[in-house]
């Protein structure tokens, strides 16, 4: 049984009603891509546009709203079926279908500048997730050495 978020409700309503959402974004489960305070830019996306390396908003089972990367495609089953895992995560999601998919990631904006999905280091970022072993437990490595650093830096008083 799906679990009903409301904050997930008005998400998916604004998005039905302007095609986009902005969103203020917390944890390092897409760090470097996405960074904790970094507000991305989500878009209406049809199902048959979705493929393996896409980072989504969607609403688990738990009706947590999260913001994952797509590993794993599942389209011979009807409804089809999308695997998500944060790239600082080891263990992936439980599968979700199309209808609890909120929306498509656009583009990330951080100290005054967008950065798209499509730039070659966005793209350069989903190969090395899909591709390079251990990746997962490198990019963890740095989210939390940046915040260690950062909350350092921030009790220096």
């Amino acid at each position: 049984m799906m679990v009903r978020n409301e904050l997930a409700v008005i998400v998916a309503k604004v998005m039905a009603s302007r095609g986009f959402i902005d969103i203020t974004c917390y944890g390092d489960a897409m760090y470097p891509l996405v960074q904790d305070g970094n507000v991305s830019t989500f878009v209406k996306v049809r199902e048959k546009d979705l493929q393996i390396g896409d980072v989504c908003l969607f609403v688990n089972k738990e009706g947590q709203l999260l913001l994952y990367r797509i590993i794993d495609l599942d389209d011979e089953q009807h409804p089809a079926i999308y695997t998500f895992r944060g790239d600082t995560y080891d263990v992936p999601e439980l599968p979700v279908y199309y209808s609890q998919i909120i929306g498509k990631l656009k583009a990330v904006h951080r100290d005054g500048r967008a950065i798209y999905v499509h730039h070659w280091r966005s793209r350069l970022i989903e190969a090395a997730v899909l591709q390079i072993p251990y990746w997962t437990k490198i990019s963890r490595w740095a989210a939390h050495r940046r915040y260690d650093r950062t909350s350092a830096i921030g009790n220096e008083h």
